[in-house]
């Protein structure tokens, strides 16, 4: 009993913290612990592991995108957003990322010599691009969090599931 009553005092300070940072919280009980016992989790994006002493494992994967206004066609937008990252963040942890990085240097130099003398510019245009790319397949995770940042612009979501200790998906999260 006393240890009940500790940790739900924890969960009362955390999401004191919570309110701090964020707004518009919905987080599934089964996975409220794991989201919020450090704000980083929430506040990061990409793909977490969370290793538990009896040998399961908790995936969460958390993906975010800036809110232009506060319509519901923005939501479905930022929704469909944050599912996709959420499931490239997933892939990206298990397969890794693709990087192309490409520089161009261009110079080019003006000279003009009349009678009051020489003039010259040099200018210089440097162009770097990086791409990243991540290609695989994802098996279909629940949203397990929604929320916003405190100011409302930016909207974040999580994708989680539990894996036993042989990596199968737990279909009853305790």
């Amino acid at each position: 009993m006393y240890a009940i009553l500790v940790v739900l005092m924890m969960v009362m300070a955390d999401d004191a913290k919570l309110g701090q940072r964020f707004s518009d919280l919905e987080i599934d009980e089964a996975f409220r612990l794991y989201l919020t016992s450090n704000i980083l989790i929430m506040e990061l994006t990409g793909a977490k592991v969370i290793r538990l002493p009896d040998g399961k494992r908790v995936l969460i994967s958390v993906a975010s995108t800036p809110l232009k206004d506060e319509s519901a066609k923005d939501r479905v937008r930022a929704e469909k957003v944050c599912r996709a990252k959420a499931f490239a963040n997933i892939v990206a942890e298990q397969k890794g990322v693709q990087v192309a990085h490409m520089e161009k240097l261009e110079e080019r130099t003006r000279l003009v010599i009349d009678e009051k003398g020489e003039k010259g510019t040099s200018v210089s245009d440097f162009l770097q691009v990086t791409k990243t790319k991540v290609e695989g397949i994802a098996k279909d995770m629940p949203v397990v969090g929604r929320w916003k940042s405190k100011d409302g612009g930016v909207f974040y979501m999580a994708l989680g599931i539990i894996l036993d200790k042989n990596g199968k998906v737990i279909e009853s999260v305790p």
